[in-house]
């Protein structure tokens, strides 16, 4: 099975320089985890529920003044349409990410998380749960 056959269509973005409350807003109205972060229509980052509680909320920033791109992850991991779902798994485990950008030839045509893996293919969870195991060690406090 690909990573076509199981992805999100419609991706929810935001432009770089769009304000952080609009991300917000968006993905409190579509009921998401996340936003793409677009610049000159390319992916640029990702915009998770982390990284408003930490980019945010914790750094006691205003989401009105600050912009996408000052809260997003920038180091971003995506996957190609075709690729397998194994290869989706193994990234969203090696890099630590639990949503995957898709792109075909350079372009944004979805997303994939880990939720549609293991409804599609439950024979990746073995590899999501090391993920779940990485993703959920407490936190050490500083």
């Amino acid at each position: 099975m690909r990573v076509i056959d199981v992805m999100t269509n419609s991706v929810i973005s935001v432009e770089a320089a769009d304000k952080a409350y609009e991300a917000v807003l968006k993905m409190i109205n579509g009921d998401i985890g996340s936003v793409v972060v677009k610049r000159n229509d390319k992916v640029a980052g990702i915009i998770t529920k982390g990284d408003i509680l930490r980019n945010i909320v914790k750094a006691g920033i205003d989401p009105r003044k600050a912009t996408a791109a000052d809260v997003m992850s920038k180091h971003i991991v995506t996957v190609e349409q075709s690729a397998s779902l194994e290869s989706a798994s193994r990234l969203m485990t090696r890099y630590n990410v639990s949503k995957l950008p898709v792109l075909d030839q350079g372009e944004l045509v979805g997303i994939i998380t880990s939720s549609d893996i293991i409804r599609a293919e439950p024979m990746q969870v073995a590899y999501l749960q090391e993920l779940m195991k990485a993703r959920f060690v407490p936190h050490r406090r500083r």
